[in-house]
């Protein structure tokens, strides 16, 4: 499926060149840092600059997440654990950002071009209506569980 992305700037351009698919049955895009980020302290948090807008196909949305070694590397976590991105997010300001955390004691420095999240592309299913429903008589208990 076609993607399109739009980079702020050749040095963007140019840092991306080792990101994308990784692999031919990858389910993500891996993203880069735009510019460095540096972290000071525990607790820190910041919107680290992808420096792309990206435009997915009409009737599809994104799933931007960290890549599975992000808090092992670097020592952060998105901050909204998965950050939906609707299909008409692309207009000319529209650059995505990665909001996290840092979770860490001592500083670090992340290069740009450090690969450090990815986006999944899906098919949309809007919802065109609602209705009410009673629920059964059986639950199956707990939260995020099954009871047992």
């Amino acid at each position: 499926m076609q993607v399109k992305i739009h980079y702020r700037n050749d040095e963007v351009r140019e840092l991306y060149t080792a990101s994308g698919v990784q692999t031919s049955q990858s389910a993500g895009f891996d993203l880069v840092l735009a510019t460095e980020a540096r972290f000071d302290q525990f607790g820190e948090s910041k919107s680290l600059d992808l420096g792309v807008v990206i435009q997915v196909p009409k009737g599809c949305h994104s799933l931007l997440m960290p890549r599975s070694s992000s808090f092992k590397k670097f020592g952060f976590m998105q901050v909204n654990s998965v950050g939906l991105i609707d299909w008409d997010y692309s207009g000319a300001e529209d650059f995505w950002m990665l909001p996290v955390i840092y979770l860490k004691q001592e500083p670090i420095v992340i290069p740009a071009g450090t690969r450090i999240c990815q986006f999944v592309l899906q098919q949309t299913l809007p919802i065109d209506e609602i209705v009410e429903f009673e629920p059964g008589q059986d639950s199956r208990g707990g939260f995020g569980s099954t009871g047992h």
